[in-house]
């Protein structure tokens, strides 16, 4: 089904900051898509979202030096204690 009305949206007359934030950071053809097929639907991103994927990552690329703990730290914006800790539970 076609909606012709959809080209009159644009980014100033979404309707709230949330909705103006994501079209910033996702486009707003993909805004759109969101606002048209999940109307209604509250979101929440856990803080912790995408942890499971940095820690596979760090145990995949640490080689347990100062230098790669640095790097890792500001890739995975985690602190260095954290990697360490991570290390020493996982044993990786």
């Amino acid at each position: 089904m076609d909606k012709p009305w959809i080209k009159y949206i644009t980014i100033d007359n979404l309707p709230n900051e949330d909705m103006k934030i994501i079209a910033s950071v996702i486009g707003l053809e993909a805004t759109i898509k969101i606002m048209s097929e999940f109307s209604g639907v509250t979101f929440a991103v856990p803080k912790k979202a995408m942890l499971a994927a940095k820690i596979k990552y760090i145990k995949e690329v640490y080689d347990g030096s100062k230098t790669s703990r640095s790097l890792l730290a500001k890739q995975c914006d985690m602190s260095e204690n954290y990697i360490l800790k991570l290390y020493k539970k996982h044993h990786f």
